[in-house]
């Protein structure tokens, strides 16, 4: 390789580098620079103003974790997010710690947590085995 070529290549993984780290950045203000958010539960004796968002209020929004179990992966992930639960996660049930690549692919064997109402920032994780094979 010449000079000029390693000069070129060096100035290429450079470029792309850069735009790399430009391309994570999505704004020029620093996290230092934006207010922490706190969450606090509302206690039940004294209920939010009709008019106040959740976040204002301080309030923990909460829905329904529907019974997702015998679903596809992919079908268990929608009806999640349908839900309200945008945090999910999924593991092979096998203990052979696979991928779940194709979501289709995959049913979920059993949820933690369980159906019933969580906050809407819990994880969901999805317990998982390939479609042709049984739940452990």
């Amino acid at each position: 390789m010449t000079r000029d070529h390693t000069r070129a290549a060096i100035t290429a993984a450079a470029a792309g580098l850069l735009l790399t780290l430009t391309a994570c950045s999505d704004s020029t203000e620093s996290p230092a620079d934006k207010p922490a958010k706190t969450v606090t539960a509302t206690p039940e004796a004294e209920p939010a103003p009709a008019d106040d968002t959740a976040e204002d209020a301080g309030t923990i929004e909460t829905a329904e974790l529907p019974d997702l179990t015998g679903e596809t992966l992919q079908a268990a992930q929608d009806a999640a997010q349908g839900a309200g639960f945008y945090g999910l996660t999924s593991s092979d049930a096998t203990g052979a710690a696979r991928m779940q690549l194709l979501d289709r692919n995959w049913q979920v064997c059993a949820q933690d947590p369980a159906a019933g109402s969580h906050s809407t920032d819990t994880i969901v994780d999805f317990s998982t085995v390939k479609i042709e094979e049984s739940c452990p």
